[in-house]
């Protein structure tokens, strides 16, 4: 069974490992330095930076093999179009008799 979501969420997770990389090599350095006031705030800081720059390389992995193993195809035929019985319109003296969902 052929799931669309897959290659979906993880091109996203591509994207988002992409994007993070670019603000990490052009713009973390400037957030760190930020934070040079207080020591404790920085080292957090690069610890959490470490950390996610660590963790994107196995999810970036991660998202490439379902990427490729997910790659959507194309439908061998068409779908099937069922046609839909046309209901008159409702006008001002006509009573509907279906139940809305709410």
């Amino acid at each position: 069974m052929h799931y669309p979501l897959k290659y979906r969420r993880a091109r996203t997770a591509i994207y988002a490992v992409v994007l993070f990389w670019l603000w990490t090599w052009l713009g973390s350095a400037a957030f760190i330095a930020s934070l040079f006031h207080s020591p404790i705030h920085a080292i957090l800081a690069v610890y959490a930076l470490m950390t996610f720059v660590l963790l994107s390389i196995p999810v970036f992995l991660l998202a490439a093999a379902q990427m490729a193993m997910n790659r959507p195809t194309v439908m061998p035929r068409p779908a099937v179009v069922v046609p839909l019985e046309r209901r008159p319109a409702a006008g001002p003296g006509v009573i509907r008799l279906s139940r809305n969902a709410s």
